[in-house]
């Protein structure tokens, strides 16, 4: 469990990062440009206003970052060494981190796009029986696209990909309580 918390850590740090940079206005021009740049299809918008070129440099950025830390301990310490899983240690660190990074930002927005095409608003819930089902897609999405990315580098086994989906489970809602107390979100589902 250590070990998948370990892998994960970068991720939710970044994630952190992300929060702190949205709360304190950093990079407020980039917050203003949306990934999609406006384009719509069918008349929605393709990702919506939520989506901006700030969150997918900053949680780049920011998990790389981490990446690139956790590689400078684990070189150095060997309790943190031992925290690598089998086969990990072995990706460079600044690569790992690219790949997480934009595995979260690109697995996060197929869901988007579903949700503004069925004319869900950006932040908002989709009604009826794809409240609940929307919700959990909004926990596991950017794991799922970690996950592919992940790929890339290094294949975790099994054991480790069940406990990073519960890892989410369990801090993705709890970040996203942390977000409406801040004032980021209006609502954690």
């Amino acid at each position: 469990m250590l070990q998948s918390l370990w892998l994960a850590l970068p991720v939710i740090a970044g994630g952190g990062i992300h929060i702190a940079a949205i709360k304190i206005g950093a990079l407020r021009q980039l917050s203003r440009i949306p990934v999609d740049g406006g384009l719509t299809l069918r008349g929605r918008r393709v990702f919506g206003d939520n989506k901006t070129v700030r969150g997918v440099i900053v949680m780049i950025a920011a998990t790389t970052a981490c990446t690139v830390v956790q590689g400078l301990l684990e070189s150095q310490t060997e309790w943190v060494r031992a925290l690598s899983l089998p086969g990990h240690g072995r990706v460079n660190a600044l690569k790992w981190g690219l790949l997480l990074g934009t595995g979260y930002v690109v697995g996060e927005l197929p869901n988007s796009f579903l949700k503004r095409q069925m004319g869900v608003a950006p932040g908002g819930a989709a009604r009826g029986w794809l409240g609940p089902v929307f919700w959990v897609v909004d926990q596991v999405d950017s794991l799922i696209g970690v996950l592919i990315f992940m790929r890339f580098a290094w294949i975790p086994p099994q054991d480790v990909v069940v406990l990073l989906f519960v890892i989410t489970l369990t801090v993705h809602p709890a970040v996203a309580v942390c977000m409406v107390t801040l004032g980021l979100k209006r609502r954690v589902g």
